[in-house]
């Protein structure tokens, strides 16, 4: 990616937060961004870390995510280019929430606390946007609660995997299935269950065509099917 500041500056400007902004605040802020590369499996930070960046992610999808007190992890959402995370600790000074690791190889932007700070308090009306933001990070722990207590195990199991899809899914040609590369183990991880529940799960439906198993690699072969699961009550 280039580095440029006017590359920076056009990436803040797709996010909700920093749209509505002057170009030439624009151009302040992306000449105070870092541009960070992270590799698959890297750690940004971890649960009760201090927080002092907020992130934009440009390339690749970053695993918000929680370790149980049994030590299973638990994933909280999947951040999308475009999208912004880190915000919570940033705003409220306190440590982070919970864990960020790069799932593939991808680009950031990191904006420093104090910046992000200096520039709420300049311009107030941009902190609209970023209540925006965390309302959705509200809705979407409300959303993984009731998939706990209303979902089957393979209704969670298809709703992960049609998100996995949409996010980290590859297609040999625009009408094929999509295919996630992801080992049974990292599923299980994500979901917080045991890699044998993953596997039974999986196995049966393989059984019956919906899905085709590889070596590291799931291909969702009727994603109707796995939509009709992952709605409550199936």
């Amino acid at each position: 990616m280039n580095d440029q500041p006017n590359r920076r500056r056009e990436m803040l400007a797709r996010t909700p937060l920093f749209s509505a902004v002057p170009p030439a605040l624009l151009d302040e802020l992306a000449a105070r961004a870092r541009v960070i590369r992270v590799a698959p499996r890297e750690q940004l930070f971890s649960k009760g870390d201090p927080g002092d960046r907020l992130y934009l992610v440009v390339a690749g999808v970053i695993r918000i995510s929680t370790l149980s007190p049994e030590g299973r992890e638990v994933t909280y959402g999947l951040i999308k280019p475009g999208d912004l995370f880190g915000e919570i600790a940033v705003l409220d000074g306190g440590p982070r929430s919970a864990d960020a690791t790069a799932m593939e190889a991808g680009e950031l932007l990191a904006l420093e606390r104090r910046d992000v700070i200096d520039f709420l308090h300049r311009h107030p009306a941009q902190a609209i946007h970023l209540l925006k933001v965390l309302c959705e990070r509200v809705r979407c722990a409300d959303a993984l609660l009731e998939d706990v207590v209303f979902l089957s195990l393979p209704g969670r199991l298809a709703k992960h995997l049609l998100a996995l899809a949409g996010t980290l899914g590859v297609r040999r040609s625009p009408d094929a299935a999509p295919t996630v590369r992801l080992s049974q183990q990292e599923l299980a991880d994500h979901i917080g269950i045991s890699r044998e529940s993953v596997n039974k799960v999986l196995s049966k439906w393989e059984q019956v065509g919906m899905v085709t198993l590889g070596r590291g690699q799931i291909t969702l072969n009727r994603l109707a099917d796995l939509e009709d699961l992952a709605q409550p009550g199936d």
